[in-house]
């Protein structure tokens, strides 16, 4: 009987591990990890800003390609209207810690967070990276990217304006 539970109990986690991405419309996940001063990064924290979570690992080139970028919309926009939140993807801890030390001083305007086990990731469905999600002030994801070109980065400033007037 005890095995018999045990195996639904973790079978139960392997579908939270594994569900499928919020589409435009749904009400994302609202945990987005902990800073590396051990706060949590709640998207309720946010509430009437626009939120950009960007998923990403340090053996992504687009994903550090798109940091820069991501880090100029944000000082551009500013912290009163918008957050972007960068979830280290499947790293281990040691290896983040040196990754954010380094990203952390360039990209300053950054809320970075880590995800070592791919809870988070597995809750926002990823399985490709970078994996950017646009969540409106009202919580919603309005647009979710997979990869980076700079042929992205047009339509996601379209989303971000958008969403940022209203």
């Amino acid at each position: 009987m005890l095995k018999y539970i045990l195996g639904s109990f973790l079978l139960g986690l392997t579908l939270q591990v594994n569900a499928a991405a919020p589409a435009v419309g749904d009400t994302p996940d609202n945990y987005l990890g902990m800073t590396i001063q051990g706060d949590d990064v709640l998207l309720e924290n946010y509430q009437d800003k626009v939120v950009v979570v960007s998923f990403w690992a340090s053996w992504c080139a687009p994903c550090l390609q798109e940091m820069p970028v991501l880090d100029a919309i944000q000082q551009q926009v500013g912290t009163d209207a918008m957050q972007v939140v960068a979830v280290n993807f499947k790293e281990d801890k040691k290896r983040y810690r040196k990754l954010h030390k380094v990203l952390s001083e360039a990209s300053s305007h950054l809320v970075f967070t880590h995800d070592e086990r791919g809870r988070i990731g597995g809750a926002y469905g990823v399985e490709s990276l970078p994996s950017l999600f646009v969540i409106g002030k009202t919580g919603k994801v309005a647009l979710h990217k997979i990869g980076y070109g700079e042929s992205s980065i047009d339509s996601i400033v379209d989303v971000l304006n958008a969403e940022l007037a209203k």
